[in-house]
């Protein structure tokens, strides 16, 4: 074709793209098609997503889009070019991968494109591009934390659906299907009940469920009150052979209910020192007879999560003798430990505990006389209590907690939402007499080189001043840690890759 006239093409395409993102045309079944050729042309797929989700109408036009044609000549062509345009390693890395689910959601949310495309797929009439692009699709919504990825996850067709992809000609689609059914196996309830393991998971308390995602993080006080123990697995259930299938599974629960008992034990100590139950100084400040004062949502034009703001009949012990706010301001932008930024407080009504908020630090309000704390919850159920608790003028007390939640929560987070464990077949399947598995294309001129002979000089590969030659098990130490995804290198203290005479290869 004349070079001019693919030109001009490429022009209409982008003109239209672009009106249809900003609304000014709408998306029809003469346009649809010419609209998800400009989405997969465009050079950077960040830039060209960015395009789509900032402007006015980009996000239900590619939706309208991906459904005005559900036919399978449809599924192997444009749906497929667009699918594997998103697979774009950039797109999955941006803000945690939010970019990338806004848009896969937008596509399969209504399941009309979505159900057609898994019927075609079950018919086998897609061809291998095609199924390639299904079969990622499915592993990000799989992957999806779990009240998304639920339905996805025990649709009725998922063992089908897994039996056509792990028996694929392609290598790439079984990879995928395998990847499938690891998020499966990890995702799936994994304690182990039964007199072998001691009792099982759930009914110790209403913060206690067979599958710890449901679990909060922070305790209620039902749970603080329990006296049962919590369920916790022993390393031996790891080395079951009956325990294979679930193995990934039942090391995220276990590492999940392990982490967080080190921090209730924390929280357990501080409150029974703060409330006199055990003997001892508590570091932490009270203030007494809270009262609601108000909302605090940040400043205009920074907003913030919003935040009760309270007060009591209590002053600051540090800022007693400081008569005016100024002064008492400067102490607290001195002192941050005083009500330290997103540190962990609990609201007691008597002898119960009511909630566990984080405090967010004004010093101008902890300033006043009496000071006022800005406090922001987490769920529904504890800040309903909370607010009962205060209107009913129960006497409330604020106690300051130095547990290091901030360094807790986000592991704790990230174990709930984890859909998969790297290296795990390594490190918790591998058993003796597996294979050493390879990391793919990462044979470097250096590990060839050594390959070829152990005593070659690297100093012109490594760009060194001076001569650099390893004996053979030295070689052997550096070869394994740069071309296995696993290795084991020992050598004495302080010798970096065991790159030493007596280094050796495990």
């Amino acid at each position: 074709m004349d070079p001019s006239r693919n030109r001009q093409r490429e022009l209409r395409t982008k003109r239209l793209f672009d009106a249809l993102c900003m609304g000014k045309e709408n998306p029809s079944s003469y346009n649809a098609k010419q609209f998800l050729e400009g989405f997969y042309s465009e050079a950077d797929p960040v830039a060209c997503v960015s395009k789509v989700i900032a402007s006015k109408a980009g996000l239900s036009a590619l939706q309208s889009a991906m459904r005005v044609d559900l036919s399978v000549q449809f599924f192997n062509s444009q749906a497929a070019s667009v699918l594997t345009y998103l697979q774009a390693p950039n797109l999955k890395i941006i803000n945690g991968g939010d970019f990338l689910r806004i848009l896969l959601m937008k596509i399969v949310d209504p399941p009309l494109f979505w159900n057609a495309y898994r019927e075609s797929f079950l018919s086998q009439e897609l061809n291998e591009n095609a199924q390639l692009s299904f079969a990622w699709l499915l592993l990000q919504l799989c992957s999806l934390s779990s009240d998304n990825a639920t339905g996805y996850r025990t649709t009725r067709e998922m063992p089908a659906i897994l039996d056509l992809l792990l028996a694929s000609p392609s290598s790439a689609i079984r990879t995928t299907g395998q990847k499938i059914k690891h998020v499966l196996d990890t995702c799936s309830s994994a304690p182990t009940t039964g007199s072998k393991f001691g009792p099982g998971p759930g009914g110790r308390h209403d913060n206690d469920f067979v599958d710890f995602r449901k679990i909060s993080i922070l305790p209620t006080t039902d749970e603080l009150a329990s006296m049962e123990r919590a369920f916790i697995q022993p390393s031996d259930v790891l080395e079951d052979p009956d325990t294979a299938s679930k193995r990934v599974a039942i090391h995220l629960d276990n590492q999940f209910r392990l982490l967080r008992e080190d921090m209730i034990y924390e929280m357990r100590e501080e409150l029974h020192l703060a409330t006199g139950k055990k003997k001892g100084h508590h570091r932490g400040t009270k203030i007494h007879q809270l009262t609601v004062k108000g909302l605090d949502c940040g400043e205009e034009k920074k907003r913030t999560k919003w935040g009760l703001i309270v007060a009591g009949n209590t002053d600051i012990p540090q800022l007693k003798k400081k008569g005016d706010a100024k002064s008492r301001k400067a102490y607290l932008l001195d002192h941050r430990n005083i009500f330290k930024h997103q540190s962990l407080a609990c609201l007691i009504a008597g002898k119960e505990i009511v909630a566990f908020p984080t405090i967010n630090r004004d010093e101008d309000r902890l300033a006043k006389i009496p000071p006022e704390i800005v406090l922001q919850f987490e769920g529904g159920e504890s800040t309903v209590n909370a607010l009962r608790k205060l209107k009913l003028g129960d006497d409330v007390t604020l106690i300051q907690i130095d547990t290091a939640l901030f360094s807790y929560e986000p592991i704790l987070k990230g174990l709930q939402q984890a859909t998969s464990l790297p290296l795990s077949s390594e490190l918790l399947l591998w058993k003796k007499g597996d294979n050493i598995s390879f990391v793919p294309d990462q044979v470097t001129r250096v590990v060839q080189a050594l390959r070829d002979n152990p005593q070659t000089d690297l100093k012109p590969l490594l760009s060194t001043k001076k001569t650099f030659q390893l004996d053979n098990s030295q070689a052997a130490s550096l070869i394994s840690g740069l071309a296995q995804t696993v290795s084991l290198i020992q050598g004495p203290p302080g010798m970096c890759f065991g790159l030493s005479p007596r280094a050796r290869l495990t």
